[in-house]
């Protein structure tokens, strides 16, 4: 079983177990064994590798969530559906971001900054983890349906309801949050000999928690919005290639972009998630090395997900010419860029404004 020795990697977790007892949970058949598993080499790996990374995610996560949200709220009056839910998961992404620099701290030096901080960044990261991949469905599902069927399920006299859609999701994503609320912790770590933000379970339910939260991870968090943009692009696709009078081709290009980079980002990690269960379950029977491995892995494989938040601004807002209008608009009105004030509406490429069939306009 791999627990945890560093960081945030969401489903780790320390039992804080006597010695005796998470012998058995490693594989190992006497406590000497486990001592001898440090990870220290991981620990190293992370503190070069995690600020090195997280800097460059963490400025252009913000700067190019920021964009969206500000060219959005400056145009809010004439927001569409589509356009509503990429201004949450913008935000989504803002917050999520907003955690690196915590975890890329601890690395280096352990957490410095106390639990009720550390409840903080556990459950808004887990927040806005799970809310920027649900705010994904519902883009592929408005998308879906508007294109494919023509219908518009969040008319303008109906608005309220993509309202309600987002609050449901936030509220969904806070309910499952609770955990991380409840059991995050300033813990000490024996084998590397740091304080650490973590998941800490009641010894007696604690193979059971870290079972159930990792299942509906792989579950809720990919496994099913996967299968959900996988089914509505596929539909999408045939009818885009059935209609006429628009650039199919680059709309197409698009939207297997959007699958691709969903799928390389988040896949490697669930992978590992996925090892990471069986490890526990007993199905595999783990040595250190492969501990160690494991733990690298885990690392790597996060960093792609949130490489993901930085990925969304390009593939849903910034690709459409609507949205680039709409920001050099914005540039003009700041005088940053006046000379574009008279320049002409480019026309429509994005393969959400296939002919008539879209109301999204991005």
């Amino acid at each position: 079983m791999v627990d945890s020795s560093d960081d945030h990697k969401i489903f780790y977790f320390s039992d804080y177990e006597p010695l005796e007892n998470s012998s058995l949970e490693f594989g190992y058949s006497d406590s000497s064994a486990h001592l001898s598993c440090n990870q220290q080499q991981a620990k190293t790996f992370d503190g070069r590798f995690l600020p090195a990374f997280y800097s460059p995610l963490f400025i252009l996560g913000m700067l190019g969530n920021v964009l969206v949200v500000v060219v959005l709220l400056k145009n809010r009056q004439r927001l569409q559906s589509t356009e509503i839910f990429i201004m949450h998961l913008a935000v989504a992404d803002i917050l999520l971001v907003m955690t690196l620099p915590f975890w890329a701290v601890q690395a280096v030096s352990g957490w410095l900054f106390g639990e009720v901080l550390c409840k903080m960044m556990a459950s808004v990261f887990k927040i806005n983890f799970y809310a920027g991949i649900f705010l994904l469905m519902c883009i592929s599902i408005d998308r879906y349906m508007s294109i494919v069927y023509a219908v518009q399920i969040y008319k303008k006299h109906r608005s309220h309801m993509v309202h309600w859609s987002c609050l449901l999701v936030w509220g969904l994503c806070i309910i499952l949050s609770i955990p991380d609320i409840m059991f995050s912790q300033v813990l000490h770590e024996y084998r590397t000999n740091v304080t650490e933000c973590q998941l800490n379970f009641p010894i007696s339910s604690s193979q059971h928690w870290r079972i159930t939260m990792i299942l509906l991870y792989n579950v809720l968090g990919f496994l099913l919005p996967l299968c959900g943009m996988l089914y509505c692009y596929t539909h999408i696709i045939l009818t885009l290639v059935r209609s006429q009078g628009f650039k199919k081709h680059r709309a197409l290009r698009v939207i297997i972009a959007v699958v691709v980079a969903f799928f390389l980002c988040w896949a490697p990690y669930n992978i590992a998630v996925l090892i990471n269960a069986l490890i526990m379950l007993q199905i595999f029977v783990s040595s250190c090395a492969q501990e160690k491995n494991l733990d690298i892995a885990m690392s790597v494989t996060l960093g792609l997900c949130y490489f993901h938040c930085c990925l969304n601004p390009v593939l849903y807002a910034f690709v459409g010419a609507k949205f680039k209008n709409k920001f050099v608009e914005l540039l003009s009105h700041t005088g940053i860029c006046p000379k574009f004030v008279n320049l002409p509406a480019r026309p429509s490429t994005t393969w959400s404004e296939s002919a008539d069939t879209s109301h999204s306009g991005i």
